[in-house]
């Protein structure tokens, strides 16, 4: 019974290296080099902090939540786990975590957007930053059991003076489907 232990294979250096390095560093620098290319994307194209303002408290409540959803999900490990089960490698699960903040990054730019468009260039500058911060957000580590998103989200209504408070995203094809199962039409 003693032997039993001494039967499993401990990971060589090679293999832990790896992993906390994707853990831990690679993590850590492509975290930091989104932080960049959104400030830099920000500068580039003059965004103030009035336009950051409006365009954040513009998000709809139901957003945020859903933001602070996914952040929970991703935080704890359920998302992670039940997509890739448990023992994948630092890089899987690293890729993976992009790959997913990108697909909610383009969602979350969909419903500020309030239209289904893969144009970018029609979506103002201070939209993308904000579904950019929120995304990044999304992806940090430990942000999923805390509020911050909401907290920003009130404290940017405030400051706005509710001038764009919103519960429901204003999607045209949801309000589309709403008028014509109401019976006005499509173009009623």
């Amino acid at each position: 019974m003693g032997n039993a232990n001494k039967n499993e294979e401990k990971p060589g250096f090679g293999e832990r290296a790896g992993t906390f390095f994707f853990n831990k560093v690679g993590f850590r620098l492509a975290a930091t080099g989104m932080m960049a290319l959104i400030a830099w994307y920000a500068q580039e194209k003059s965004v103030t902090i009035a336009e950051f303002n409006a365009a954040y408290a513009s998000i709809p409540l139901v957003g945020i939540i859903l933001a602070l959803v996914f952040d929970y999900g991703l935080d704890t490990g359920k998302l992670y786990n039940r997509m890739l089960g448990r023992g994948k490698s630092g890089l899987s699960k690293l890729v993976f975590a992009f790959g997913a903040v990108f697909v909610f990054f383009m969602t979350f730019t969909w419903l500020l957007a309030g239209t289904i468009t893969l144009n970018l260039a029609t979506i103002t500058p201070a939209t993308l930053v904000a579904s950019a911060l929120v995304s990044l957000i999304v992806l940090l580590p430990n942000t999923g059991t805390s509020e911050w998103l909401l907290w920003l989200w009130i404290a940017e209504t405030i400051v706005t003076g509710g001038a764009h408070l919103a519960i429901f995203p204003a999607i045209k094809l949801l309000n589309m489907a709403l008028t014509v199962l109401l019976g006005g039409g499509v173009l009623g």
